[in-house]
């Protein structure tokens, strides 16, 4: 059991160390392009999503790394299955970043979507309801609150971005402790299979001695114990 938080924290250890190493210098906005401005925006999202890419490649560099050095060491599996939880987690830490990136994008996108269809509604519908105009007719002239739809979207994207890696979240920490708890059984049927093979030893080990003074002071020795017994 030892040994296998060790290997753990072993590997947990190496993915931190991925995380750390410096990821590609981000380009920001492009020369010309205001801060703030959509097109920033666009910039600095290209950004993020090459240094996910970038840390995603390193982790797969980093568990075959791993992996090849778990054969080297006499508890292979113990090994392989804390590296690939290691892997797991920051797998999952990744794909939670890249699920804010992309609800970001779609939030951008609804509002352009917006800003477009005010644009065409300003075009057709006049700003004010000309003097002779009846109060029904500028009550259809009326546009929606637009505002107000947009914060609602923006609302209902956040709570689904949140749901999301609330999940992400809940399933590595179920892989985490199924994990933990096929490595603990597998570690106690470890051992239950080495005290039954010394309990055979020291039966078997008894019986050669008793056959042997058996023998020497001239009695019949007790007859062996049956295949099955033994091999139990």
């Amino acid at each position: 059991m030892i040994m296998l938080k060790r290997l753990a924290l072993v590997a947990l250890a190496g993915f931190a160390c991925v995380f750390a190493a410096p990821a590609p210098a981000q380009s920001g906005a492009p020369a010309g392009v205001p801060q703030g401005s959509p097109q920033a925006a666009a910039a600095q999202r290209k950004a993020e999503h090459d240094r996910i890419r970038h840390e995603r490649d390193a982790i797969k560099a980093r568990r075959q790394q791993d992996e090849a050095a778990c054969y080297q060491r006499f508890s292979v599996e113990d090994c392989l299955r804390g590296v690939r939880a290691g892997a797991r987690d920051a797998e999952s830490r990744l794909r939670a970043q890249e699920i804010e990136l992309n609800d970001a994008e779609r939030k951008e996108k609804a509002a352009e979507r917006l800003r477009s269809i005010e644009e065409k509604q300003r075009a057709v519908v006049p700003e004010g309801p000309s003097a002779g105009a009846s109060a029904p007719d500028a009550l259809l002239r009326k546009p929606h609150d637009p505002q107000g739809m947009k914060s609602q979207r923006d609302q209902e994207a956040g709570q689904r971005a949140q749901q999301q890696r609330d999940r992400v979240q809940k399933q590595a920490e179920e892989r985490a402790a199924h994990n933990a708890t096929n490595a603990e059984r597998a570690a106690q049927a470890r051992e239950r299979h080495a005290a039954a093979l010394k309990a055979a030893q020291e039966r078997r080990a008894r019986i050669e001695k008793s056959q042997a003074e058996a023998a020497a002071q001239g009695r019949k020795p007790a007859a062996p114990l049956p295949a099955a017994s033994a091999a139990r």
